[in-house]
């Protein structure tokens, strides 16, 4: 049996009016006193409670909360280990001091997510390292800011953070986001061996999965009346001339991503083909170049020249391309929605409302599923036949109403 308690010593005669406080740890009929970095006044500590004395568990002062904060994070810290410990067999009081000690720098989510994320830029994998981050900080922030420890990821609480984010009007896979990465930090660390693998799964009863939502898609009423309201933007609006310029490009070259459009190079061009490999699957795609097309490329072949990129979004000269992209989507993003209402279009654009407009409209054209899975670059037809499952429920919707009226009302 392994037991832990708080001790204090008292200031020195050295006029300190703050003494030490330090956990001592008995197994084994051994024990070791391991110091901690906090420190209290004697009438702030009950010798009986081995605690914070009861006339300040108030917590007044920031000090106090954060001390009492550090005192419980410790306890939780020293039994994780002795329960990682105990999995691998016998054990000393020096293990559990010397496991404290190696491990109390990564053992809290925010700390090993930043640890985690600079093995993952090291390998070029800033975006997820990123998402740790993100979901590390939601999380931390949910819990008032303190940095949890790994080993408090258990179902009561993500189930809790999940109704947490569910009040504040997140969507599901928003939700879903951050779940994941958080259940990627706590197997990274399991692997690791910084904390233990639980018995069941603590994020089996929140959501991970992907929720479909309705898909967007514009008419043909709504495409013309944006490649008209170019006409009607001011020579100084240059960024939304461009955003509505990627944005017709993106459905004329059959619903290109916008990261395929961001990193498609002149030398991309051949004749009367655009060949460029998708960066999500890494298929090769190959796509006539419409007359709609032409004039787009002609254009910014004349105004991009010293760019090895047809379109000037990434400058390969600046730092982190990666980064300058996702700047990039979201300052698109924004055009989108300025545009739409310049041109009177009341449905949400966004970059990826493009290629769910091409795949709709082929789909209302008549085309099947195969030709129009190969014209988006899907993998496996059954993809696209997810992908294009509710773009049909505008219409069915609409034909719900239509023979509603034809009964006449209830």
């Amino acid at each position: 049996m392994t037991t832990f308690k708080f001790h204090f010593r008292p200031p020195a005669r050295d006029g300190s009016e703050y003494g030490t406080v330090f956990v001592r740890i008995i197994h084994g009929r051994r024990y070791r006193d391991l110091r901690r970095d906090y420190s209290l006044r004697p009438d702030e500590w009950d010798a009986e409670t081995c605690w914070l004395h009861t006339r300040v568990t108030g917590l007044s002062s920031e000090r106090l909360k954060h001390t009492e904060a550090s005192m419980r994070t410790d306890l939780l810290r020293l039994e994780s280990i002795v329960n990682r410990l105990g999995r691998r067999g016998d054990y000393s009081v020096n293990d559990i001091v010397g496991c404290f000690r190696e491990t109390g720098a990564n053992d809290t989510l925010l700390s090993f997510s930043a640890f985690a994320g600079q093995e993952l830029i090291a390998g070029g994998r800033t975006r997820t390292a990123r998402a740790y981050r993100s979901a590390a900080k939601s999380l931390a922030a949910f819990l008032g800011g303190r940095d949890p420890l790994l080993c408090e990821l258990d179902s009561a609480l993500l189930r809790t953070y999940e109704r947490h984010l569910l009040d504040k009007g997140l969507q599901m896979n928003t939700i879903s986001f951050y779940m994941r990465n958080l259940r990627a930090l706590y197997y990274k660390a399991v692997a690791t061996g910084i904390i233990p693998r639980a018995e069941s799964n603590p994020f089996e009863e929140v959501f991970t999965g992907v929720y479909e939502t309705r898909r967007r898609s514009l008419d043909q009423q709504d495409i013309k009346a944006l490649a008209a309201c170019v006409h009607s933007l001011p020579p100084e609006e240059g960024r939304l001339r461009n955003a509505l310029h990627y944005f017709l490009f993106a459905y004329h070259a059959r619903g290109m991503s916008f990261i395929d459009l961001a990193y498609l190079k002149k030398s991309d061009i051949k004749n009367d083909t655009v060949l460029y490999k998708r960066r999500k699957t890494g298929f090769y795609i190959e796509v006539k170049i419409t007359r709609p097309m032409k004039k787009i490329i002609d254009h910014y072949l004349h105004t991009n020249r010293a760019s090895p990129y047809l379109f000037p979004i990434l400058d390969p000269d600046g730092p982190d391309i990666r980064l300058q992209y996702e700047t990039a989507l979201n300052r698109q993003n924004r055009n989108l929605k300025e545009l739409a209402a310049t041109a009177g279009v009341t449905k949400t654009i966004s970059t990826h409302v493009a290629r769910h407009t091409w795949a709709t409209l082929a789909k209302r054209m008549g085309y099947g599923i195969n030709l129009i899975s190969e014209g988006l670059g899907h993998r496996d037809p059954r993809i696209t036949t997810i992908y294009l499952a509710s773009f049909g429920r505008s219409a069915m919707d609409a034909l719900s109403v239509r023979l509603s009226n034809a009964v006449g009302t209830a």
